[in-house]
């Protein structure tokens, strides 16, 4: 299970958090506030929604068959409610990560960079708020991180034999060959959301 944490201001704490940027860390076209604001303000909405399914989804599975049934429906599900959503809002979805499960969520060069803010952002304080980029021409881009911040995340995502049971760390094996998503620790950055708005559109 995935928690994310997108809250609007940064926690107060004792050193000087980095600095953030709205078009870090690259930037196609300069971004007025309007659009930054608009931007924001949907890509919390549709995170929020598309997660809400998911976890709604995610937790009828484990009520319905455990840990063992839950694998299976992020193998077959996820995706397609993803796009889903995706086509609902007329908006390109998407996870993305640096230890993705699936290869098709590894982040590319640009996402890698967010995901290090994100990360370096985490040394001051849990709660880091998400960042509105231009990185493609006539393309607001909306990223929000993605925090392991659920025990239960650790059935699935934690050390294998200690957090992850042999048998469910079987079948993650058997679903997806190339995982890499294990050996987190709650609290660590597991990725995050990219919501793709067509400039025109905010």
């Amino acid at each position: 299970m995935i928690l994310f944490s997108i809250p609007v201001l940064l926690a107060g704490c004792s050193r000087q958090a980095p600095d953030v940027s709205e078009n870090y860390p690259a930037s196609a076209a300069p971004l007025t506030a309007a659009q930054v604001e608009k931007a924001t303000k949907r890509g919390r909405a549709i995170v929020e929604e598309t997660f809400g399914l998911l976890s709604t989804n995610l937790q009828t599975a484990l009520v319905s068959g455990g840990v063992s049934n839950a694998l299976p429906f992020c193998s077959l599900a996820a995706s397609p409610l993803t796009a889903s959503m995706a086509q609902k809002h007329g908006v390109s979805l998407r996870r993305f990560t640096h230890k993705p499960r699936n290869p098709s969520g590894m982040a590319d060069t640009v996402e890698l960079g967010f995901l290090e803010h994100f990360r370096k952002g985490l040394a001051f304080t849990n709660t880091i708020p998400p960042m509105v980029a231009s990185v493609e021409p006539g393309v607001v881009t909306f990223f929000a991180p993605i925090v392991l911040n659920n025990p239960m995340c650790l059935n699935c995502h934690g050390e294998p034999d200690k957090d992850i049971k042999p048998e469910n760390l079987a079948i993650i094996r058997r679903l997806y060959p190339q995982d890499q998503a294990t050996g987190f620790q709650l609290g660590e950055l597991r990725g995050a959301w990219r919501i793709d708005f067509p400039a025109n559109s905010l």
